[in-house]
């Protein structure tokens, strides 16, 4: 089996009859730039779901706090705004989805470290019997995965959207403290080809971690129809936490897995790390930075769209010396 990842391929360039990258259109899943801001204790709280929405893409709340806080937070975001939750798989996360959905949430993220398992099942599942006869029913986003074998399940489940990624985030320790995981592209491939197989089309794919430049987030988009980033927006003004200042006089910001002994509130085994990240500013001169790369990647293979871009975009396999080369 040969698997791969981002810094295993670039992408071939094709002719193109696009004039100006400006008129490319990255619409997917209704986002006019298909990036989700993680969600993640110390990525996504309301001022970044707000900036995301404002600036063409989406954020997703966290689940690491109380459940009045997080009706509270999603509230503050504005319910009328594009924006999801997150919950977990437990008893008392029945009432935070009852309490968020009264609040006016419809995007809801079952999100726990191993998506392809019985607890995620009964969380669908159990959602799935509700009656939502006189409301609108809600959109589930389910994860995370990496086989084709569970996306088949998470859909039979009820799952709307699969997040996709087992351990290659730049914060998570999944691989190296327990050996499992699947290289990102490959397992993305996995996913889209398996929905593709059973006809699903509806059923949309989000990129969760590994992503650490533009390039990989084009990559990715040849099998996701929109990626999740964590690490190329920590440290900016609108993610969660206070400003600090080290001894040098640098500013900076802390930033974590969601599996970390931080946001657990605990100190058992984790799957995650906390490290300081340097302040970066506004995000919105990142997503800018983001969507005109994208554009370029799109105007390189000549595709006007996400429709055209899936078909077009075609990956070469490159050794070690090709991808220094590449930077990357």
């Amino acid at each position: 089996m040969n698997t791969y990842t981002f810094n295993d391929v670039l992408i071939k360039p094709k002719y193109s009859e696009i004039l100006s990258r400006s008129t490319v259109d990255l619409t997917s899943m209704g986002l006019k730039l298909p990036v989700i801001s993680a969600n993640m204790k110390t990525i996504t709280g309301p001022k970044m779901a707000k900036a995301m929405y404002d600036y063409d893409g989406m954020g997703i709340l966290h689940r690491f706090n109380d459940i009045d806080t997080a009706v509270e937070e999603f509230k503050g975001v504005n319910s009328t705004l594009r924006c999801g939750v997150s919950i977990g798989v437990q008893e008392e996360d029945k009432v935070r989805f009852d309490k968020l959905y009264d609040a006016g949430a419809r995007l809801f993220c079952v999100d726990v470290a191993h998506g392809h398992h019985v607890l995620v099942k009964k969380m669908l599942q159990w959602i799935r019997a509700n009656n939502f006869a006189n409301y609108d029913n809600p959109w589930l986003i389910a994860g995370n995965i990496a086989t084709g074998e569970a996306a088949y399940d998470l859909v039979d489940w009820g799952a709307d959207i699969l997040k996709v990624g087992i351990g290659p985030g730049s914060v998570c320790q999944t691989r190296s403290r327990t050996g499992c995981g699947v290289p990102q592209l490959y397992a993305l491939e996995e996913v889209y080809n398996e929905l593709k197989n059973q006809g699903k089309s509806n059923i949309k794919i989000i990129a969760d971690g590994g992503i650490t430049t533009v390039g990989d987030i084009a990559k990715a988009l040849k099998f996701a129809d929109a990626v999740m980033i964590g690490s190329m927006i920590a440290g900016t003004s609108e993610t969660p936490g206070n400003v600090y200042k080290d001894p040098n006089g640098q500013f900076y910001k802390m930033y974590g897995g969601s599996a970390s002994g931080e946001n657990k509130g605990e100190n058992k085994f984790v799957e995650g790390m906390m490290k300081t990240i340097p302040f970066r500013g506004k995000v919105k001169y990142i997503l800018r930075e983001i969507k005109e790369g994208l554009q370029s990647a799109f105007s390189y293979v000549g595709a006007n769209n996400m429709a055209e871009y899936k078909e077009k975009c075609e990956f070469i396999h490159i050794s070690g010396s090709a991808s220094k080369e590449s930077k990357l």
